[in-house]
């Protein structure tokens, strides 16, 4: 299977890079699956401002950036989102990541991992994203990771400084794998 974890933040010294290294280490054990890490502080991809609606687009997009973000969302069979929460909602450039694509997300599964500097742990950010993603036809998994004070709990290279979080993430990537696999054999279908 092949997963595609996202990085939301394009924050200058962003938190989230701890958080996302104990992800794709923890992805990374499961056999069968094929990781990729799809950063959207390195993607730069523009504002979307076309007036077309992606839908309609054809994946015929209007920069190169946006173009390689479709093929390498074309590509993936689940997701794994890793985002912080800005001012109780999700950030802007996931938002924005999103919405330049429509058929490329179809009939594809994603895990939620929240984290936060404060207590929430990226809760809101995460309840929001569920209701885009439903809308692009993304079946997003039950359980959710959320770590609030991440800056308390992940080391500058992305170990745990406890277990809090294991069993957590557990759950959630053995859920994207069954959901994964259940809407591969959908789209394999059409």
């Amino acid at each position: 299977m092949k997963v595609g974890i996202i990085a939301a933040s394009i924050r200058d010294h962003r938190l989230g890079e701890r958080v996302v290294k104990w992800v794709v280490s923890e992805a990374s054990k499961i056999t069968g699956w094929e990781i990729e890490l799809l950063d959207l502080k390195e993607l730069n991809l523009p504002m979307l401002t076309d007036a077309r609606q992606p839908f309609d687009m054809n994946r015929e997009y209007p920069s190169e950036a946006v173009m390689n973000w479709s093929q390498k969302i074309e590509q993936k069979d689940a997701f794994i989102i890793v985002t912080p929460e800005y001012n109780h909602g999700l950030p802007a450039p996931l938002k924005n990541a999103l919405d330049w694509l429509y058929p490329e997300w179809n009939d594809k599964a994603a895990a939620l991992v929240g984290y936060s500097i404060g207590i929430g742990g990226g809760i809101r950010s995460v309840e929001q994203l569920r209701l885009t993603l439903a809308h692009l036809g993304v079946a997003t998994v039950q359980q959710v990771t959320t770590i609030a004070r991440a800056q308390d709990n992940f080391s500058e290279d992305g170990t745990p400084l406890n277990d809090n979080f294991n069993g957590s993430i557990a759950r959630s990537l053995s859920q994207l794998g069954d959901w994964g696999r259940a809407l591969l054999a959908v789209r394999q279908k059409s």
